[in-house]
């Protein structure tokens, strides 16, 4: 058997009073600790109910996200429709500037046309007066014509009861002679 060493009483009395120290140490530090733990409790507790008041804002959020969703995708294809809407009017303005573009061409190839026609129709009104105021004038002269005609008519068959035959035949030829004149004259104002 191995020797005993001898315990004495105040070996054992330091030893507990070491171990009441250390125990009271411990009590002292295990209160501050349960105090911070109570601490940390209430923290957390308040990190909790704020987690779960953010939780209900985030869910706030996120349906209103979803609500923001559905009306950005309605305006996304209403302004896809728009996009087309306008695309066909674009494509319609081409076609309509295109259709200008020829009918101001045609337009002008038009006033150049009229721009002769009417140098044209000035000549010709040139010309028609000039012929009018010769056929005017050929209308007196024919006029003139057979009002002598008319006078010498008269006059020969006045003449032919007072001069002999001769005489009559004398005036027949240039009465004669007087209508072929106003024949000519006629015909040449006809032509």
């Amino acid at each position: 058997m191995p020797a005993k060493s001898p315990i004495t009483l105040r070996m054992v009395y330091e030893l507990v009073h070491s171990i009441d120290a250390r125990t009271s140490r411990l009590e002292v530090t295990t209160g501050g600790l349960v105090e911070t733990t109570n601490g940390l409790v209430e923290t957390t507790n308040g990190l909790v109910a704020t987690t779960g008041g953010l939780v209900a804002t985030t869910d706030g959020l996120v349906a209103k996200t979803d609500g923001l969703v559905v009306t950005t995708n309605g305006l996304v294809a209403t302004t896809n429709r728009l996009v087309d809407i306008t695309d066909g009017l674009v494509a319609a303005t081409n076609r309509l500037e295109r259709n200008y573009d020829r009918i101001d061409a045609t337009l002008l190839v038009m006033k150049d046309r009229m721009s002769d026609l009417e140098q044209r129709v000035a000549s010709i009104e040139v010309r028609l007066e000039v012929l009018t105021r010769s056929v005017e004038s050929l209308i007196q002269k024919v006029n003139i014509l057979t009002d002598e005609y008319q006078s010498i008519s008269a006059q020969l068959k006045r003449l032919e009861a007072r001069f002999d035959r001769m005489e009559a035949d004398r005036l027949e030829r240039r009465v004669s002679v007087l209508e072929s004149k106003v024949s000519e004259l006629e015909n040449s104002g006809r032509n």
